[in-house]
């Protein structure tokens, strides 16, 4: 069974949705957890919960964006030590594309995206402290594309790109960057401009119970994989990867040549995706630059 004993984590957005179901689940199988909600209220309900069912948790209130360092020393002024990372707050507004939506793309990345990073940052030195830190952050399935989500998805997207790129950084300093690409029925989910038939089934078939036990895995210290991210959505778990296939060569290529071959040129009958790093069986993403 994998536990927790003697590890602090630390949620982000915790006290509703994903971010709770994560921190109820770390706390039962031991960790004592940072419940970081701006929501007072809700991260003190969650805390509640959590000790009522004897496990370990203070509340946090602190801005992710403006108060990074606030939020991790609740950690260590509470517990000690930081070793768990969840990078879970996020915000989801409709912006359609058109003049108005540079707002909405700052305003999404700079929750989404930078706030992630800044809560990373800042407890980096104590998860290197930890001897065996782990980052779980959050991408999400609609980067494959949604209408009407350019902010969203975009922000998503950064996310994306700074799992995969910190994580080889991170294998240095002994830490395990990764992420989950999470779909389930949440106050996020129900409020989002989505048809009312897809709201029916997430809330039936897609429970945040069916999210956290990935999140606790790439958080314990058995965990050996970095730069990855994997999708879970109603009891599904897959990975979600990037990937290239053989495509197409011509070394004095022409404008012509592109049009006459773009069968080949998007094959995905030959895609592979990009490994785990270092990884001796996979491509990795080091060996690009060999």
């Amino acid at each position: 069974m994998l536990t927790f004993d003697n590890k602090v984590a630390l949620v982000t957005g915790a006290g509703r949705g994903l971010g709770r179901s994560h921190a109820q689940l770390l706390a039962e199988r031991g960790a004592a957890v940072v419940v970081n909600d701006a929501d007072a209220a809700a991260a003190d309900e969650a805390v509640a919960a959590i000790t009522a069912a004897g496990g370990r948790a203070v509340a946090n209130h602190d801005d992710i964006t403006t108060s990074a360092d606030a939020v991790v020393n609740a950690a260590v002024e509470a517990f000690g030590r930081l070793d768990i990372v969840v990078n879970n707050a996020g915000v989801d507004r409709p912006s359609p594309f058109g003049a108005s939506v540079v707002d909405e793309v700052r305003r999404h990345l700079e929750i989404n995206f930078l706030g992630t990073v800044a809560i990373t940052a800042a407890a980096w030195p104590h998860l290197v402290a930890s001897g065996a830190g782990r980052v779980i952050n959050t991408c999400s399935p609609t980067l494959a594309g949604w209408e009407g989500e350019s902010a969203y998805v975009a922000s998503k997207g950064a996310v994306y790109a700074f799992t995969r790129t910190l994580s080889i950084e991170a294998l240095k300093a002994g830490i395990r960057v990764n992420a989950i690409a999470p779909t389930a029925y949440t106050r996020m989910a129900a409020e989002a401009d989505i048809p009312d038939s897809l709201k029916e089934t997430l809330e039936k078939s897609y429970t945040t119970a069916m999210v956290s036990p990935v999140v606790a895995y790439l958080a314990h210290e058995e965990c050996g994989v970095a730069g990855e991210v994997i999708l879970a959505q109603g009891g599904l778990i897959q990975r979600f990867s990037l990937a290239m296939n053989d495509g197409y060569t011509n070394t004095e290529i022409a404008p012509e040549d592109v049009a006459a071959n773009l069968s080949e040129i998007l094959d995905d009958s030959t895609a592979k995706p990009l490994g785990v790093i270092g990884s001796a069986d996979e491509t990795s993403l080091l060996d690009l630059f060999d």
